[in-house]
């Protein structure tokens, strides 16, 4: 499919148009950390589930059918997935500690880190890091993704208000990419990264929804909190670099005509 990258490229400007733009239309005022949580617990994030719409009606229109929306590969899936796992459970201990938001709100934060959850996998493992391995192997493909996937991240200086803070989210996101792709890769489907990043994004919120309140110290940020998100997912980002070993690297038009959300044997 020499021309798949293209429209990958198109339906990625269209999904960030519709995430931003329409984001921006419905919550023009947004901004910090706190009214972005209040938001997302009391209201669907609209603006994600018009994105999710111009994911499908580019699926459909492209005929893309290998983007791994299938049953993840059941007795691979505890062997991978165990360790990402427990690096959930201080997000969810901590939240637990300090207190859950409201039923209702917890609800509206369950959907909306659903909706963004399928609406990132979808876009950047599904459709662009697919139509990157139809050209490059695997870890050309892989880092591009994830940069990008990185790089859209820095678009929350506009929410947060502080461009260091979203640098070091996006440099966060990025190590992240790399995480979500070899679950795909390793399970076959990317409904694993898709649940995981659910998990992972809902954990914060519930942590955020509190801790968001308290108002910052005065003066200038010390430059090690910077530091802190890439600290937190540094555990992970090391992980999928064994997660990743040995991997079939030529694209899927070689030899073997792997597909890659196909699941690979795990390097003994």
């Amino acid at each position: 499919m020499p021309n798949r990258l293209p429209k990958a490229l198109v339906t990625l400007a269209a999904w960030l148009g519709a995430t931003v733009a329409v984001g921006a239309y419905l919550r023009p005022d947004a901004r910090g950390m706190a009214e972005i949580v209040g938001l997302l617990s009391t209201g669907i994030a609209w603006n994600v589930v018009v994105a999710i719409a111009v994911l499908a009606i580019a699926t459909r229109a492209f005929g893309w059918r290998d983007l791994g929306f299938c049953p993840p590969a059941g007795r691979s899936l505890a062997r991978f997935v165990w360790f990402p796992l427990l690096t959930l459970l201080p997000f969810y201990a901590i939240a637990f500690a300090v207190g859950l938001p409201p039923t209702q709100a917890i609800l509206f934060l369950s959907i909306n880190t659903a909706l963004v959850a399928l609406s990132e996998e979808w876009m950047f493992r599904g459709i662009l890091f697919q139509a990157l391995r139809m050209r490059l192997r695997l870890w050309p493909a892989l880092v591009l993704t994830s940069v990008l996937f990185g790089a859209v991240h820095v678009l929350n200086a506009f929410s947060l208000g502080d461009i260091r803070l979203a640098a070091a989210q996006a440099v966060a996101a990025m190590m992240t990419g790399f995480l979500l792709v070899a679950l795909m890769l390793r399970t076959g489907s990317i409904w694993t990264a898709v649940t995981y990043h659910l998990f992972w994004n809902l954990g914060i919120l519930l942590l955020a929804y509190e801790t968001a309140q308290y108002p910052l110290p005065e003066g200038p940020v010390q430059l090690g909190s910077y530091l802190v998100p890439l600290l937190v997912v540094l555990p992970n980002f090391l992980y999928s670099l064994v997660l990743l070993r040995k991997l079939p690297n030529h694209p899927p038009s070689g030899p073997d005509g792997r597909s890659p959300a196909t699941p690979a044997p795990f390097p003994r």
